[in-house]
Parts: structure tokens; C-alpha cells; sequence
């Protein structure tokens, strides 16, 4: 059986939702995504896995608020999924005084070195961006290390210069040293707490179990400090994480045992497994997997649950400040 690779099946997964992807709780959240990130006159930013484009319009937006017409501030959106950039595109055209701000880039934000290898326009500067972005995606890598370690030669690094002055008249006796430091490009990139969604990481465990491909890749965030572990090993230096409650507006919530067969009849409804079954190829009939996939899911998912037999469920988000180290 020949699978799609993770990420052709999270472009699956997001194919089907773009409709109505925005019809959620990421709106909201993309406000306070947005504040944190903070844009600023005349910044280039980065926008990665922009999909319908929540938070590239809000950045474009805040650059044409604070900003002039000529003050170079670009919001650059990249993104696999067509169909996604396709709502995306129409917003663009619903808001002409962001013409001159926006940008819409269609590519695997893996792979970033090749783009623009057969359009030298859609080529991205390597040091140029004040910026970068990645919200509610960054999970659906194969390989975290790779992604950020790739993602360094767009940001634009510090810069520190010293400035000597030598006296000039009589009064003047020592020489003055003047130090001035630029921290150079920000990345900002969420990502959900270890126990937020977990019938979802419980979904990956069961397709990993019966030899399928999840859309997500979660697996590797065990807490707090799982990113922040990645950044730094990769050269980044974390200014400061912070962790954002009440993303959907759920707040924390419980499940016992009882829950469970309702929990997976509804993720079983979800583009994320219509793309796991997909990605399995022609034959694989979705009704096999439901039911040969119910089983494993109860018992991956009553793993999580602590002596009281429940299973806890985070409805927080961790958002990631960094900066290449010096």
C-alpha cells in the first residue's frame, strides 16, 4: 500500500475545509495571534501556511494603518493548498486598498530555497524579513528541526556595531566607545498544548498502528519547553513563549471511558481522517478503517487518563517569540 506522504495529506485535509474554515474559532484567535506579533510601518513579513489569510489580511492591514504608500511594509502569504489561497485571493480582491501589501505565493514552506526557482519573482530574499509568521500549522511537519532550521536565512540577523569617537579639543581626553545593537527578525509560530486535542493525537497514534498517515504530527510536543528545545538547537534564541487559554472558547474539559466511542464518531467525521483514509490509497474503503480503527482509538486515547480515569483536555495555545541567537 502506497501512502501519501504527511504533508500531501494535510493538503488533503485543508482542500475540504477552505469553505468554510473560517467559520470557527480561528478568527478570534487570529486577532490575538496578530497582537503578538506585533507589526510595525514598513516591516516585511513573512506569512507561512497563510491559508485563507486570518492573520496575513490583519498584518496588512496594521502595516497600512500605521504606514505610507511608499514605506515598502509587504505582507507575503505562502501556502501548498490551493484551495486555500484561492479564498485567500478573493479577500485580496475584496480589500484593493491592500493591493500594494499583499502578496500570495503558492509553495511547500519546506521548502522554501526552491521557490521561485522557475518565476525569479516569487523568489524570496534570503536576510529580508522582519517577520516571520506561522500559525496553526506548524504541527503538521514531518520534521520540526528542518523546518526552522530552514526558515533561518529568511529572517534578517542582528547587528551589532561599535562606534569609536577620539577626542577633538583640548577638553576632551579619552576616546568614547558607542555600542548599538539591532536584534534583527522575529519568528512567531504557535503551537497547541501537549494535552490540547488529544483525541486528535490519539488519531495518530491509531493510524501509526494500523499503517496510515495522519495529517498532524504531534507526537514530539511533550510540554512546554518541546519547541523552545527546538528553536534553540537550531540557532534561535526564545524571547518569551506565551500561552494563550480559551482558544476555542471550550475552556479545559474532561472525558471519561463513556465518552469515548462519541468522541471518535465525531473525529471519524473529520477532514483529518477523510484524508488519513485517503491517503491510503485507492481501496481502502473509509467504513474498514472506522471500524478496525475503534478499538485502537479507545485505547490510545484512556492512556491519557490520570487515576481518576479521566482523560484532561487543554484549550491552550503556546506562542513562540525568537530570534536568531548572536
Amino acid at each position: 500500500m502506497a501512502l501519501l506522504p504527511q504533508t500531501a495529506a494535510s493538503q488533503l485535509m485543508y482542500a475540504s475545509r477552505a469553505g468554510n474554515y473560517d467559520d470557527s474559532w480561528h478568527p478570534q484567535y487570529a486577532k490575538r495571534f496578530v497582537r503578538i506579533a506585533n507589526p510595525r510601518a514598513g516591516q516585511r513579513i513573512l506569512d507561512l501556511c497563510c491559508g485563507t489569510g486570518l492573520d496575513l489580511f490583519l498584518l496588512a492591514e496594521a502595516l497600512n494603518e500605521d504606514g505610507t504608500a511608499d514605506d515598502g511594509g509587504i505582507v507575503i502569504g505562502v501556502d501548498a493548498t490551493a484551495e486555500m489561497l484561492a479564498v485567500a485571493a478573493h479577500r485580496q480582491k475584496a480589500q484593493p486598498e491592500l493591493t500594494d501589501r499583499v502578496k500570495l505565493l503558492r509553495h511547500d514552506v519546506t521548502h522554501l530555497e526552491t521557490l521561485g526557482t522557475t518565476d525569479a519573482s516569487a523568489r524570496l530574499e534570503k536576510h529580508s524579513f522582519d517577520t516571520i509568521v506561522c500559525s496553526n500549522a506548524f504541527v503538521l511537519f514531518d520534521d520540526p528541526d528542518a523546518v526552522v532550521a530552514g526558515w533561518r536565512r529568511f529572517l534578517k540577523p542582528p547587528v551589532h556595531t561599535a562606534a569609536t569617537h577620539s577626542p577633538n579639543d583640548s577638553h576632551e581626553e579619552h576616546e568614547s566607545h558607542h555600542h548599538h545593537h539591532e536584534p534583527g527578525g522575529k519568528l512567531v509560530v504557535d503551537i497547541p498544548h501537549e494535552a490540547a486535542q488529544r483525541g486528535g493525537l490519539a488519531m495518530e497514534r491509531v493510524a501509526r498502528r494500523m499503517g496510515l498517515v495522519f495529517p498532524s504530527n504531534r507526537s514530539w510536543v511533550t510540554s512546554v519547553n518541546s519547541f523552545r528545545d527546538v528553536l534553540e538547537r537550531n540557532g534561535y534564541h526564545v524571547d518569551r513563549v506565551i500561552e494563550l487559554d480559551h482558544i476555542s472558547g471550550q475552556g479545559a474539559t474532561y472525558y471519561t471511558a463513556h465518552h469515548v466511542d462519541d468522541l471518535y464518531d465525531s473525529l471519524a467525521k473529520s477532514s483529518a481522517f477523510a484524508a488519513m483514509v485517503a491517503g491510503a490509497g485507492p481501496g481502502v474503503e473509509a467504513a474498514t478503517v472506522v471500524r478496525h480503527g475503534r478499538p485502537i482509538f479507545r485505547e490510545e486515547f484512556l492512556k491519557d487518563a490520570g487515576k481518576n480515569g479521566r482523560v484532561f483536555m487543554s484549550d491552550t495555545m503556546y506562542v513562540y517569540v525568537a530570534r536568531l541567537a548572536t
